[in-house]
This record gives structure tokens, C-alpha cells and sequence, in this order.
């Protein structure tokens, strides 16, 4: 469980205890319940009686007078949807927009020939990242921008992290990433500030559990190492 879901799990016990007589929430109330929601995080949910409630890209349902809360993947059989998904990939959409794209290795076909664009969480040491970038040369030529964001498995103190550091702390970014991951020298460069912090956090908040993880442009996951064929099918088929 995401820790922020389990602070929030662990406060409806109180709120449980006086559930039973008294009247709905409304969203502000509810939100007012659970330390880190907002109103803006409550929503009305697809089931009468609950709200939709989201932290980053994890997604629950809270009865509306905050004595039940349920997780799992709400589906919609009419339009054959995953209404969750469809509510993380929105949230996911919102965080990645808001990371600056200076802070981004990317790799381009340039101009015109971009067709679509992805965003990719990535170690330096994880194999199937090392074997995803040995076709990023593939990638491109199908017209697919790739935007590299540093999440070390290992997490911080670690040598995945550091490695991350000195590739983001050299001049020529992208030479030294290729020369990394395809297992050459990991300069010694230094540099007072980077971004692996913060690409680790938000990591985290939109669900990465492992590397690679590919995220299309309209938030959706899709999933891990994926063959430059078949990526390009399946951003075909988001983005025709």
C-alpha cells in the first residue's frame, strides 16, 4: 500500500466509530477527515453512495460518511472501462506536465518525424532499461521521443543513485546515459543540484514499482520493457 494510503486507511478508524450516526460528507468534510487530501482530491464516484478519492495516481473509494473505503479497480461493464485507471492515468497526466523538461535526458527523432512521445522512468544498472536503450535508436527512427526521468531501484545512498548523478552532472547527458547503461565508463563529473530526488518522488506518486516504466502522453502505463515494435503499436492504438 502506498505509505500515504496507509495514514490515510489508518484514520478512517476513528472516523468509523461515529460513521454510523451521522449523515453524509460532503466532499470538503470528507477531505477535511484525512491528513494530505484535499476537496479537489474527492470526486463523486460512478457507484452511488461513495466518493472517488485520489493521492497522486493511487485511487480509493470512501463510502460517503467515511465508515468504508475500498481499493481495488473499479470497472465499468457497459463501456467495457477501467474507471481507475482512467482517474490515475488523468492524475499522472497532471504530475508529469508539471516536470520541467530541462531536468529530462531526452532522445529525439527531432522536428517533424516525432510522432509520439513517452516518458520513461530508468536505471542506470536495471537489464531490461540497458536493453530498451540499445534500441533507442530503433525508437526514434518510428518516430517515438523518449523522455528519460532517473528512478535508481536501489533508492537513495546507493550506487545506482550516484551513477545517476554523474551521468546528470556532465556536459553531454545523453552520450554519457548510452555509455552507462551499455555498461562503459560512468564519468566522475559533480555538480552542486539534479533532479534524481525529485524524478525518485515522483516515481513514487504516479505507481512506478519497477524499471523500466513507460507512460504514454495521455498517462497511461505501459508497463515495462516493451520491443520498439511493438511500442509503436501500442501508442498507434492510444494515439492513432
Amino acid at each position: 500500500m502506498n505509505p500515504r494510503w496507509m495514514i490515510f486507511a489508518m484514520s478512517l478508524v476513528w472516523v468509523a466509530t461515529s460513521a454510523q450516526d451521522r449523515s453524509d460528507l460532503s466532499r470538503e468534510e470528507l477531505a477535511a477527515e484525512f491528513p494530505g487530501v484535499d476537496a479537489e482530491n474527492v470526486l463523486e464516484a460512478a457507484v452511488p453512495g461513495m466518493y472517488e478519492v485520489a493521492i497522486g495516481s493511487s485511487v480509493a473509494y470512501v463510502s460517503k460518511n467515511g465508515r468504508y473505503i475500498l481499493q481495488g479497480d473499479l470497472y465499468d461493464l457497459d463501456e467495457n472501462a477501467n474507471l481507475t485507471e482512467r482517474r490515475r492515468s488523468t492524475a499522472r497526466v497532471d504530475m508529469l506536465s508539471q516536470v520541467d523538461p530541462a531536468t529530462m535526458i531526452v532522445f529525439s527523432p527531432g522536428g517533424d518525424a516525432v510522432k509520439h512521445t513517452v516518458t520513461i522512468f530508468t536505471d542506470i544498472d536495471c537489464g531490461y532499461c540497458r536493453q530498451f536503450h540499445r534500441e533507442i535508436a530503433k525508437v526514434n527512427a518510428l518516430g517515438i521521443e523518449v523522455h528519460y526521468l532517473f528512478y535508481p531501484r536501489t533508492g537513495p545512498d546507493t550506487e545506482s543513485w550516484y551513477k545517476a548523478e554523474k551521468v546528470w552532472c556532465t556536459e553531454d547527458r545523453n552520450t554519457a546515459l548510452t555509455e552507462a547503461k551499455l555498461g562503459g565508463q560512468v564519468p566522475e563529473d559533480s555538480c552542486e543540484s539534479n533532479p534524481i530526488e525529485s524524478h525518485y518522488e515522483l516515481g513514487n506518486l504516479v505507481g512506478v514499482r519497477g524499471t523500466p516504466s513507460i507512460f504514454a502522453a495521455n498517462g497511461e502505463q505501459l508497463g515495462g520493457y516493451v520491443a520498439p515494435d511493438e511500442l509503436l503499436s501500442l501508442l498507434e492504438a492510444i494515439e492513432p
